[in-house]
């Protein structure tokens, strides 16, 4: 089988569940990771004749996207601030937004500093600082070893190092200092889950997404809770937060101590993100 046949049957297959600007994204994502054939390469040489084991790799990504399955768990990798992670489906795909969130940080110059990324999961935010960060000295946390086992992997594959320990945002049991905390915790309302798309719902873990109607900003509220007793004086928080949450979580902020509270925008005009500093 060439290329261009493969094509034709890709978009055959998978045109009525897939938009076709993404399909085509989706074409040369796949035929780059098991072809080793870019773009370029296709349209100079589309009669390029697979291999079977190509071809298998290649027919079975047709048919995890026909079940929904994120391009990014189909070949178990993706990118983040021009990084490649490794990923399944034990931990969140990493997002535009996160990166906005991260580039805000290393923006602040925080040169020298103890981090802390809280629900690290692929280990995204805490290996893009690490990685962008003079000498930065970061810790990760997450729930338990099977994560941590992927942010280890992609601390290891991006020559970086971080001290990775399990910890629960519920229960957190430290007294570590640290001058910068970060984290994107859940904060999706389980009563929103009839808007997510059938690929996030399906396959993505619900533990990094979901959390009760009753109280949404409940990681918000532990993790604040924690950083006033363990920031530096001068020391800085920084979320990823929902559009709407924005005056929930700068109440709860003020209420702990927290001073010059700042919201950021992301690429679409939302505010996702917010910052504030401890005396």
């Amino acid at each position: 089988m060439t290329l261009i046949e493969y094509y034709n049957l890709f978009i055959r297959k998978l045109n009525s569940k897939i938009d076709k600007n993404e399909l085509d994204e989706f074409f040369f994502w796949l035929i780059e990771y098991y072809c080793d054939i870019n773009r370029m390469k296709y349209i100079l040489n589309p009669n390029y004749i697979i291999s079977d084991h190509q071809k298998s790799n290649l027919f079975n990504a047709i048919e995890h996207l026909k079940i929904n399955m994120p391009i990014q768990y189909v070949i178990g990798e993706s990118e983040f601030m021009n990084l490649k992670f490794h990923l399944n489906n034990k931990v969140l795909i990493p997002r535009p937004e996160t990166e906005e969130l991260v580039s805000w940080i290393i923006s602040t110059n925080p040169v020298n500093k103890k981090i802390l990324d809280i629900g690290t999961g692929s280990g995204c935010i805490a290996i893009s600082l690490a990685k962008f960060i003079k000498s930065s000295n970061l810790t990760a946390w997450d729930i338990n070893q099977e994560i941590l086992e992927i942010a280890k992997k992609n601390a290891f594959s991006n020559e970086v190092k971080i001290l990775f320990e399990i910890q629960d945002i519920s229960s957190i049991k430290s007294n570590k200092k640290f001058d910068i905390i970060v984290s994107n915790p859940p904060y999706i309302c389980n009563s929103e889950k009839k808007n997510i798309n059938k690929n996030v719902l399906l396959f993505e873990p619900h533990k990094a997404l979901f959390v009760e109607d009753n109280d949404p900003l409940f990681f918000y509220y532990k993790i604040i809770d924690f950083a006033k007793q363990n920031l530096n004086n001068n020391g800085n928080i920084f979320f990823e937060i929902a559009e709407d949450q924005d005056q929930g979580i700068s109440e709860l902020l003020i209420k702990a101590g927290f001073h010059d509270i700042e919201l950021k925008k992301d690429y679409r005009s939302k505010n996702r993100m917010i910052r504030a500093s401890l005396k």
